[in-house]
């Protein structure tokens, strides 16, 4: 499943990818496509551990009906 991701520059220097829908999925990197590539790593590493504590993982829709009553409101 893709993620929605939010770049940013870091105050230190270089980038800041997260993924909004995976609490605490973020990743740097010294260019846009190091910390994308890092950000991979990670969301796999999210979605594992997520599974291994039973914990539930965002669906496509409920990420886009959140973003649709963003929208709204």
């Amino acid at each position: 499943m893709k993620y929605p991701v939010v770049i940013y520059p870091a105050t230190e220097g270089g980038y800041v990818a997260e993924v909004p829908s995976l609490k605490g999925c973020l990743a740097q990197g010294d260019t846009i496509d190091s910390c994308l590539t890092e950000l991979e790593i990670v969301i796999e590493l999210w979605l594992e551990t997520a599974k291994k504590n039973n914990l539930k993982i965002p669906t496509a829709i409920s990420i886009i009906n959140r973003i649709k009553n963003l929208s709204v409101n």
